[in-house]
């Protein structure tokens, strides 16, 4: 007896869930890392998708059925990439995936989802080679909805040249991430009129960046271009020592400055120059970036990335465009992605260009009074 009620106190609660979510659940498949010792990027991605499709079935789910994602960790590793998204397509027949996050992944997976004419989102995957690969040079199921290293780069040196910049040094970290965004600021460079005085790679393992400094500064750039990671805090401890004569410029990472750099070299007015681009800064002024960021940090008691955002916002263009076709049908969800215009938090809409690419803003950022704020926008 007591079974019977509990069976029916259940049934009760299903049919008071109302249709969208008693439906059978539209389907979106995602592969990210998931494990290894890039798992809290995959985490941060995963964490972005769930609080939007919390949003989205919280507000009666997307043609009155709940909106599910059913993940494939790839470990960052193509062959499990490859594996998990055909168990994606040919086992949870997905209507459209999202991912992969790691690079050699997402080259790895285009042609399978292509193939499969499911749409594939690149939602995190900087690479402009994904852009220059995708629409009329056949990958026509494949869209980015994040900035490329070309639209960093581009937005980087028409601000820089607004700023009366006429040439630049570049340092890179010798990873496949910094070396793709050198090679992207070069090129915007040369296309801005800006001349490159040096581009250097810093050695893996290198620890004292003083010389190299030294050696950049001979060159009388107006700004120095950085793009580091594993070397950033040697970088500024360098750069604090050698006074700060190049204002800084390109993707800098300014927890690491300010974790790094005094507060009295901050105070003195050296870093005031600097100006970072930035995708995504959770200080940004809008109404619907801060409710992101509010309800992100609500639900998972930490502040949102930038992967968290991309991730959050290609399943709001997934539903929006599955809505606007009144199917989950693959096709149909291609075709009216082709036709997005849906705004992005960010600044700027989700319109595909001929390569199914979309352009949102980005943001200039400085450190003023001991913390980084939004100087300006560019792009969108």
């Amino acid at each position: 007896m007591k079974l019977k009620y509990v069976l029916i106190i259940a049934a009760c609660h299903i049919l008071s869930l109302g249709p969208a979510l008693a439906a059978d659940p539209i389907r979106i498949g995602v592969t990210t890392i998931l494990s290894g010792p890039n798992a809290d990027r995959g985490q941060s991605e995963q964490y972005g998708i769930e609080l939007a499709l919390q949003k989205i079935n919280e507000a009666g789910g997307v043609l009155d059925r709940p909106v599910e994602a059913f993940y494939a960790n790839n470990a960052a590793d193509p062959a499990t990439g490859i594996a998990g998204v055909k168990r994606l397509l040919e086992d949870v027949h997905v209507s459209v995936l999202i991912g992969a996050l790691a690079t050699p992944v997402t080259r790895a997976v285009m042609p399978i989802a292509n193939a499969a004419k499911v749409p594939l989102v690149i939602d995190i995957s900087a690479g402009q080679e994904f852009v220059d690969a995708a629409g009329p040079s056949g990958y026509d199921y494949v869209f980015k909805t994040s900035p490329s290293d070309g639209d960093v780069a581009k937005g980087m040196m028409q601000w820089l040249r607004t700023e009366n910049v006429q040439s630049v040094a570049i340092l890179a970290d010798d990873n496949d991430f910094n070396r793709a965004n050198a090679t992207a600021m070069a090129q915007a460079a040369a296309a801005a009129g800006i001349k490159v005085l040096a581009n250097e790679v810093v050695a893996k393992g290198t620890t004292d960046l003083a010389p190299t400094l030294e050696t950049l500064r001979s060159r009388s750039p107006d700004r120095l271009i950085t793009l580091l990671s594993t070397s950033s805090g040697a970088f500024f401890h360098a750069y604090e020592q050698s006074g700060g004569k190049i204002p800084l410029a390109g993707r800098i990472d300014f927890p690491a400055a300010l974790a790094t750099l005094s507060p009295q070299f901050i105070a003195s007015g050296a870093f005031d120059k600097t100006a970072g681009i930035s995708v995504f800064t959770p200080s940004s002024s809008g109404a619907q970036l801060q409710e992101f960021v509010r309800a992100y940090r609500e639900k998972y008691g930490l502040m949102p990335t930038q992967r968290s955002a991309f991730a959050f916002e290609a399943i709001q263009l997934v539903a929006d465009a599955i809505n606007r076709a009144g199917s989950d049908e693959p096709s149909a969800i291609q075709r009216t992605l082709k036709a997005s215009s849906m705004n992005s938090f960010l600044g700027g809409n989700f319109k595909m260009d001929e390569h199914n690419h979309a352009h949102t803003s980005m943001q200039i950022i400085g450190i003023r009074s001991g913390k980084a704020v939004a100087l300006d926008n560019v792009g969108g």
